[in-house]
């Protein structure tokens, strides 16, 4: 059990530590321009947990991105994870501020 309690201390720093790693983007602009320009995780997906429930292994997590304000589902039990993103009836992704006018009244 130590050893497991290890290995899963090591490999999250590890995917903490490569995600948030800087990555150089390069994008060719329509004039045939190259620029680059470096970028982290958090520039593109930069979570908050709003709501988390956990029961034995499983963990369940309504997760909102800052940069953008959409909410995902987050499911992870065991070995196994999933994220998807929350549509509303409508069919477009839903947002918080979409969930705040809908349940405020």
């Amino acid at each position: 059990m130590k050893k497991f309690f290890f290995a899963a201390v090591i490999a999250i720093s590890l995917l903490f530590t490569a995600c948030n790693a800087p990555t150089e983007v390069k994008t060719l602009s329509s004039n045939g321009v190259a620029s680059a320009a470096t970028y982290t995780f958090t520039d593109f997906f930069d979570p908050e947990v709003l709501v988390q429930a956990s029961r034995d292994e499983t963990s369940t997590a309504i997760v909102m991105d800052r940069n953008t304000g959409v909410l995902y589902i987050y499911r992870r039990s065991g070995y196994q994870f999933g994220i998807s993103p929350i549509y509303d009836s409508d069919g477009t992704v839903l947002t918080k501020e979409k969930w705040l006018a809908k349940h405020s009244n």
